[in-house]
């Protein structure tokens, strides 16, 4: 007879004929992660008879088979093939630097303290998923080696938000304006492309940002062919139907031009990016639509203010990464509770440890194609003048050609078009909204009088230089005063 067990120990009850009792105790062995593990084992009970127990030689013998353990394995050839690599370098890099070099790299590698590891979302359960991410080197390795080359050492925040973009499937990287949102996403792109989770990947932006855009993979990933979509109908068709380039860059007004080759279910991306996805907060509206129907395995989100006016903006934005998990109208706490492990946001006061004193950004924009038409004619007929003043050219002359051209830059004379107004009222936007202040500055003063007139709903402050020192400074405070006193209303 065997007792049914009501703890991890069992005890077995042998009755012979002639009223003797045997007690036998078992307890079995807890190995493994899970919980379940512990419970006791079942066992088959067979009856066989014993004649004899009142022999001292009697022996029972009690076959009992123990159970196997089921053992998964994982192969994860990334890590190896990294560190490897690291390895290499270290020792070839050792070989050849000097000892001063080597006193300052042990020097270096000492203040490092921290190191940024790679850690799996809440939401991922299966553990093979939670290994790979938890067994991948920190990302100050991967900088160290051949397989991911910088052009410049990331800061240690930017470093935390690689790997906070890289296991997610829907993210929002909220990081003030000017902390390289968009280099954390080329960066975390270039590594999901490299490890062979994305192959093809939809980065989305306002029109002015597309070359910025450019410029930026160029220089952080100058290994991955981009794409970008522009050009008449049936350029564009074709571009979004051949897949020559892992990365296809588009502006948000193409989406609704393009709106029937998207959404016609032969187009789908490993991971699409909106940047300044601000631009979908409404729900409703055609862009948000058809951002939100196009098929997708990952969705990012990048932008400085992930709430301008209302929570509902947030809700909106989620109606992006994950339709339904966020809904208008729904308690600030239970926001904030459901987006936690969704969304990271720093701002220059956490991260100013991190910083250098200045940073410096150049933007290279393309001239708007009005701008373009203008500038070639000014060039040609300008250097024509030059050509027919023969011995009276001078230098003053050139300066005065070069400086039309440079005007022609900012603005478009006869339209009044400008791709540099387009940049600085989208970064304007972000700068109002994240409560900072900005200084613009121009040579010209009727350059300043037509930046004015694209900046009126910001409240702009003019301080021309025949400004007093003292007043200038008086003004200055006092635009200070009413922009607070605005916001507060």
């Amino acid at each position: 007879m065997i007792d049914q067990p009501t703890t991890s120990s069992l005890t077995f009850d042998v009755h012979s004929s002639s009223g003797r009792e045997l007690d036998f105790s078992i307890s079995p062995l807890s190995t493994g992660w899970q919980t379940a593990l512990t419970r006791p084992p079942k066992l088959t009970v067979e009856t066989h008879s014993i004649k004899d127990l009142n022999s001292p030689t009697a022996v029972v013998t009690l076959p009992i088979k123990s159970r196997k353990v089921a053992v998964s394995s994982f192969i994860f050839p990334e890590a190896p093939e990294w560190l490897t690599k690291l390895e290499a370098a270290d020792k070839k890099k050792a070989a050849q630097e000097s000892p001063n070099q080597r006193v300052a790299r042990k020097k270096k590698k000492k203040k490092r303290k921290t190191t940024t590891r790679i850690k799996p979302p809440s939401d991922v359960i299966k553990l093979e998923d939670r290994l790979y991410y938890l067994l991948q080197p920190s990302l100050e390795t991967l900088a160290t080696t051949g397989s991911l080359e910088f052009p410049f050492e990331p800061f240690p925040y930017q470093f935390e938000g690689m790997a906070f973009l890289y296991p997610r499937h829907a993210a929002i990287l909220a990081d003030e304006m000017g902390l390289g949102k968009t280099m954390q996403a080329i960066t975390t792109i270039r590594m999901l492309l490299r490890s062979g989770e994305a192959k093809s990947v939809l980065l989305i932006c306002p029109k002015p940002l597309v070359t910025n855009w450019k410029k930026e993979f160029t220089l952080w990933a100058p290994e991955i062919p981009i794409s970008i979509i522009e050009g008449d109908r049936t350029r564009r068709a074709w571009q979004w139907e051949t897949a020559e380039s892992p990365v296809r860059i588009a502006n948000y007004e193409l989406l609704m031009r393009d709106e029937d080759i998207l959404l016609d279910g032969s187009l789908h991306f490993d991971l699409v990016v909106l940047d300044e996805a601000q631009r979908i907060k409404n729900s409703s509206s055609t862009t948000s639509r058809i951002a939100t129907s196009i098929s997708r395995t990952r969705s990012w989100a990048l932008t400085g203010t992930p709430i301008e006016n209302s929570t509902d903006d947030l809700v909106g934005i989620f109606d992006f990464l994950s339709p339904g998990y966020l809904y208008k109208g729904m308690p600030l706490k239970n926001i904030c509770r459901a987006t936690s492990d969704y969304i990271l946001r720093r701002t220059k006061d956490v991260v100013m440890s991190d910083m250098p004193p200045l940073l410096y950004r150049d933007a290279d924009l393309y001239l708007s194609p009005e701008q373009q038409a203008t500038y070639e004619l000014a060039e040609s007929e300008g250097v024509v003048q030059l050509e027919e003043m023969g011995e009276s050219l001078t230098v003053q002359h050139v300066f005065e050609l070069v400086l039309r051209l440079k005007q022609i830059c900012n603005f478009d004379p006869r339209t009044g078009k400008s791709s540099k107004i387009e940049q600085l009222v989208a970064d304007m936007e972000e700068v109002a909204a994240s409560g900072k202040k900005a200084i613009v500055f121009s040579q010209w003063t009727k350059t300043i009088d037509q930046i004015k007139k694209h900046l009126h709903r910001f409240g702009p402050l003019d301080t021309p230089g025949k400004f007093r020192p003292k007043k200038e400074t008086q003004s200055l405070n006092s635009s200070a005063t009413i922009r607070q006193n605005r916001s507060s209303s």
